[in-house]
C-alpha cells in the first residue's frame, strides 16, 4: 500500500497566564460576544501543583476553537503571593462568577467565606478533606470536582484487602487532610475486614523516626500513610518502602527524586480521569506525559463554569448556585468531555436544552449536598517499578451507569464529515480500543469532522438505525473495530451504499463503499520470537492468547517462526484463556494459566489476551522472575521491570489515515494490508530492556522476509 505521512505535530502550549479567545471576528464583522471570564486560585510550582495548568490552558484554546462564546481564564499563582488577597480581588470583580481552586482543604476553608460571601462559586479540583462537606453543608456556592477522601479511603482497603492485607498502622499529617483519613479510616477498614491497629499523627517532620520506631512495634502488615510528599519520603526512608502505602496527597515525582532506589516498591492510591473518556490518551498526545493526578477533575471544574454561564444566558434571572445544580441534572442527550462535545452541550444548554454531561473524571453527579463533591470517582493503585510510575486500571468508588452515545446533536455548527467510531470495547483497555481512539484524537486537532464513538455494547441501536436508515445525522464514515463486528459491518455496508465504511481486521466485503485494514503482526511476532528465545534462561518460552481466532494466528505463529530461527531448541508453548471473544476479558483465568506455564519453566510469555492480560502480569508478579512481551500497544506501563516489549499493531495511525481520507475525498475501497514492511506493525522495545534494541535492526529483513512467504501461503 501507498506509504502514509507522518503525523503532523501538535502546535505547543505555552504556560498559562491569561488564555483570550481566539476566535475574534473581523474588523469590520460583527462585534464578538463577551468572553466568559473564569478565575483561577491554584498553584504553578511546588509538591501540591498538580493540576496541570497547561492542560487547563489547552482546554480553554479546544473550546474557543469550537466557536460558541469565547473563554478566558484569569490565573492568579498560589503558590506565589497572599491566596487570601488574591480570591477577594477576582471574587470583587463583575465580570467573575466562577473561581476554581484552591488546591488544598485548608485554604478551601480559609478563602471560601471571602469568595462566597460575593456570591460568587467556589469550585476546588483537589480540597478532598471531609471537613469541607462538613463545614459548607449548607453552603450551595461551594462545590468539588473530587470526590472525599471517605470514598478513597474505601477504595485503599478495598485494594489492601484483596492483596491479603490484614493489619494496618495509619500516619497523618497533622492538618485538615490528615485529621479526616484518622475520623473515617476505623469504620473503612472495618467495612474491609481489616484491623487498624494504630494511628499517628506527624506534628513536625522530625518526628518521622520516632513514628517509624513506634510503627515497628505495631508490627502492621503495611503502614498507610496520609501525609504530602516531603513527609513520604522521610518516612520511606526509615520504614521498608515495600510497606508504605500513601494516600493521593503523597503522589508525586518527588518521591523518585528524593529517594532514588529507595522508592522501588512503594504504593498508593490517587484519583485518576474514568479511563472510557479517553481523556487521559487525549492528555499525553498534547502533553508527552500521563495527566497529574488533579487534572481531570481541574478540566471538569471547567467544564462546569462554562455550563454555568451557558445556562446564566438561557436563564438570567436564576441564582448562580441554581444554574449550577441544574446543568448536573440534565436528563437530555449524554456528551462528554471533550471540546467538540463539550461546545455542542454549551449550545444546548443556551439553546434551553438539558444534556446529561459527563467529565473526564467521571459522571458529573452530585449528591444534595454540593460541597460533598460527585458521587463516585475513579482510583487507581500505583506502585513504583523501575523508577517510574505503574498504574493500574481505575476503578470507580460507586456504581456508574455506563454512557449511552449520542446519535446527533444539531446545535453542533461543525463542519466538515460526519465520523462513527465503533469499538470492540468500551475506551480505557489499553490496547485496542484506546490505540484506535489515541488515532482518533488525533485527527480532531488535524481536521474538521464531527465523530461520534459506539462500542460493541451498542450492537442492537446500531442495528436498528442502520436497517432503518433512520438517522437524524447521517454519517459520512462508519469505522469498525475488530473481528466481532464482520457480520454487522457487511450488513450495514450493504444497506447503506451511500455511507462509506472502514473495518479494521474483518474481510474484503467486495462493496464500492467497504475499505478493510488488515493488521498482518507476523512480522513483529517474529522479532518478538527472536527477543524472547535470545532472553530465556530455561529455554522454554510461551504465549497466551484470548482465543484461537483468526486474528491471533499471525502472532502465534510468527512468534514460533522467529524463536525457532533464533534457537530451534527452545519450546514454545501456547494457551487460549477461552475459545472465543470472552476469553479476552478473563483476567483470573489467565493468571492461572500463566501460573502453570511457569511451574513448567517458562519465563518469557508473549501475552495476545487483551484485557485478560492484566492477569497474567498480576501472576509475573507474583514471583518477579518472568518477562512479559505485551500486544497491540506499548503495555510497559502494566509492569516496568517486567514487561521487555510489545508487538505493535499501528491502529492509531489507520484510524488517522482513514479519517484523513474520508475529509480529502479520496475514499478507496477493497483491503489494505499493514505490515512490518509498511509500518503497520512493529516491535516496541521497553527503554528498561534497551539492549535488546538490536533485534528489530539486525533481524528486521529476516522477519520481513518470512512474514512474506507467510503473507503469499494465507492469500
Amino acid at each position: 500500500m501507498t506509504p502514509r505521512p507522518r503525523f503532523p505535530a501538535l502546535l505547543p502550549l505555552v504556560l498559562l497566564t491569561c488564555i483570550v479567545a481566539s476566535a475574534i471576528l473581523s474588523a469590520g464583522c460583527t462585534a464578538a460576544p463577551d468572553p466568559v471570564r473564569i478565575g483561577v486560585l491554584l498553584p504553578a510550582n511546588g509538591s501540591l501543583a498538580t493540576h496541570s495548568l497547561d492542560g487547563l490552558a489547552w482546554a480553554a484554546e479546544a473550546l474557543n476553537r469550537e466557536g460558541g462564546r469565547p473563554v478566558e481564564l484569569v490565573y492568579r499563582d498560589t503558590s506565589t503571593g497572599n491566596i487570601s488577597a488574591y480570591a477577594e480581588e477576582l471574587a470583587g470583580r463583575g465580570d467573575i462568577d466562577v473561581i476554581i481552586g484552591p488546591a488544598t482543604s485548608a485554604e478551601l476553608l480559609e478563602i471560601a467565606p471571602l469568595v462566597t460571601g460575593r456570591g460568587k462559586l467556589l469550585m476546588s479540583p483537589s480540597a478532598t478533606s471531609g471537613l469541607v462537606t462538613a463545614e459548607f453543608r449548607e453552603n450551595d456556592l461551594v462545590w468539588r470536582t473530587c470526590s472525599g477522601d471517605g470514598e478513597q479511603l474505601k477504595a485503599i482497603f478495598g485494594i489492601l484487602s484483596d492483596t491479603g492485607v490484614e493489619n494496618v498502622s495509619l500516619v497523618a499529617a497533622n492538618t485538615t487532610y490528615g485529621e479526616t483519613f484518622a475520623r473515617l479510616a476505623p469504620a473503612a477498614a472495618s467495612m474491609h475486614g481489616v484491623r487498624l491497629t494504630g494511628t499517628a499523627f506527624v506534628e513536625d517532620p522530625d518526628d518521622l523516626a520516632a513514628v517509624a520506631a513506634r510503627l515497628s512495634g505495631e508490627e502492621p502488615d503495611t503502614v498507610v500513610a496520609a501525609l504530602y510528599p516531603e513527609e513520604a519520603a522521610r518516612l520511606a526512608d526509615a520504614l521498608s518502602p515495600a510497606g508504605l502505602f500513601l494516600t493521593d496527597a503523597g503522589r508525586s515525582p518527588y518521591l523518585i527524586e528524593r529517594l532514588g532506589l529507595r522508592a522501588e516498591g512503594i504504593s498508593g492510591t490517587s484519583l485518576a480521569p474514568d479511563p472510557s473518556t479517553g481523556y487521559a490518551i487525549a492528555y499525553e498526545e498534547v502533553f508527552g506525559e500521563e495527566p497529574p493526578a488533579f487534572a481531570a477533575q481541574t478540566y471538569d471544574a471547567l467544564l462546569l463554569a462554562v455550563y454555568t454561564a451557558a445556562r446564566q444566558e438561557a436563564a438570567p434571572d436564576e441564582p448562580l448556585a441554581a444554574s449550577l445544580r441544574w446543568v448536573v441534572s440534565g436528563d437530555g442527550a449524554t456528551l462528554g468531555w471533550d471540546p467538540q462535545e463539550a461546545s455542542e452541550a454549551a449550545a444546548m444548554i443556551r439553546a434551553g436544552g438539558h444534556p446529561a454531561v459527563t467529565g473526564a473524571s467521571g459522571p458529573l453527579r452530585f449528591g444534595e449536598h454540593s460541597a460533598s463533591g460527585p458521587l463516585a470517582g475513579y482510583y487507581t493503585r500505583w506502585t513504583i517499578e523501575g523508577g517510574a510510575f505503574s498504574e493500574s486500571t481505575p476503578v470507580a468508588s460507586a456504581e456508574v451507569s455506563p454512557r449511552r452515545p449520542t446519535l446527533s446533536s444539531p446545535l453542533t455548527g461543525n463542519e466538515g464529515p460526519v465520523v462513527w467510531m465503533v469499538y470492540p470495547l468500551a475506551k480505557g483497555d489499553r490496547s485496542f480500543a484506546d490505540s484506535a481512539y489515541r488515532g482518533l484524537f488525533r485527527a480532531g486537532e488535524s481536521f474538521d469532522f464531527t465523530k461520534r464513538e459506539f462500542t460493541y455494547d451498542d450492537l442492537a441501536l446500531l442495528d436498528a438505525v442502520f436497517a432503518a436508515r433512520n438517522f437524524t445525522e447521517k454519517p459520512d464514515l462508519v469505522i469498525t473495530e475488530g473481528f466481532q463486528f464482520a457480520g454487522a459491518s457487511r450488513a450495514w455496508a450493504e444497506a447503506n451504499p451511500d455511507i462509506r465504511f472502514v473495518t479494521l481486521e474483518q474481510e474484503d466485503f467486495g462493496l464500492p463503499n467497504a475499505c478493510d485494514a488488515v493488521m498482518v503482526p507476523y512480522g513483529a511476532s517474529y522479532l518478538a520470537g527472536v527477543m524472547a528465545a535470545k532472553m530465556t534462561e530455561t529455554g522454554r518460552i510461551g504465549a497466551i492468547a484470548g482465543a484461537p481466532v483468526a486474528v491471533i494466528e499471525p502472532f502465534v505463529e510468527g512468534f514460533r517462526a522467529g524463536a525457532g530461527a533464533y534457537d530451534p531448541a527452545v519450546n514454545v508453548t501456547v494457551l487460549y484463556v477461552g475459545e472465543s471473544f470472552e476469553g479476552f476479558g478473563m483476567p483470573e483465568r489467565a493468571g492461572d494459566l500463566a501460573r502453570g506455564l511457569r511451574a513448567e519453566g517458562v519465563d518469557v510469555i508473549l501475552m495476545i489476551a487483551g484485557s485478560s492480560n492484566t492477569g497474567i502480569v498480576a501472576a509475573a508478579r507474583e514471583t518477579g522472575d518472568v518477562f512479559l512481551i505485551g500486544e497491540d500497544a506499548d503495555q510497559s506501563y502494566l509492569a516496568p521491570n517486567l514487561v521487555a516489549a510489545s508487538v505493535v499493531k499501528n491502529i492509531d495511525a489507520i484510524v488517522y489515515c482513514a479519517v484523513e481520507d474520508e475529509v480529502a475525498g479520496r475514499f478507496t475501497p477493497g483491503q489494505e494490508v499493514w505490515t512490518l514492511e509498511n509500518g503497520g506493525t512493529g516491535l516496541f522495545v521497553s527503554p528498561r530492556f534497551s539492549e535488546y534494541g538490536w533485534v528489530g535492526t539486525e533481524w528486521h529483513d529476516r522477519a520481513v522476509a518470512a512474514e512474506g512467504e507467510y503473507l503469499a501461503e494465507i492469500w
